[in-house]
């Protein structure tokens, strides 16, 4: 065993490198199907809100509001400070109210992404 061949050893060595770099691509390529996993999935969840405002609309026999029609990733017209009162008040309601279901292992919220503040209030 002793009698290695230099070159088996020197393409061992080759290839870890090579299975290293290909272990690191894999992983960046899957950190970034993970965030457009995530973005795709709140894009899901804005458009299925405006289906429901548009078919609530169409059953009770009003006019389909036109700013829920045709709008893509529009930005939130409500001033900053009216955001945060209501996302803290989603967040009282939705995970500090039920237990902190929307809190993961790490900390984070999983409704917005952000560190969960709650813990102080």
């Amino acid at each position: 065993m002793s009698a290695l061949v230099p070159g088996v050893v020197h393409e061992h060595a080759i290839l870890t490198r090579h299975l290293g770099s290909v272990q690191g691509r894999v992983s960046r390529l899957m950190h970034e199907k993970d965030r457009e996993l995530k973005a795709l999935a709140g894009e899901v969840v804005r458009l299925r809100g405006q289906l429901v405002i548009v078919r609530t609309h169409q059953l009770w026999g009003m006019a389909a509001p036109l700013a829920a029609i045709g709008r893509r990733n529009s930005a939130p017209s409500a001033p900053p400070e009216e955001l945060e009162a209501a996302r803290k008040a989603i967040c009282q309601v939705g995970c500090s109210g039920h237990a902190h279901h929307w809190l993961s292992d790490e900390g984070q919220c999983r409704w917005s992404g952000l560190a969960c503040d709650a813990g102080g209030e």
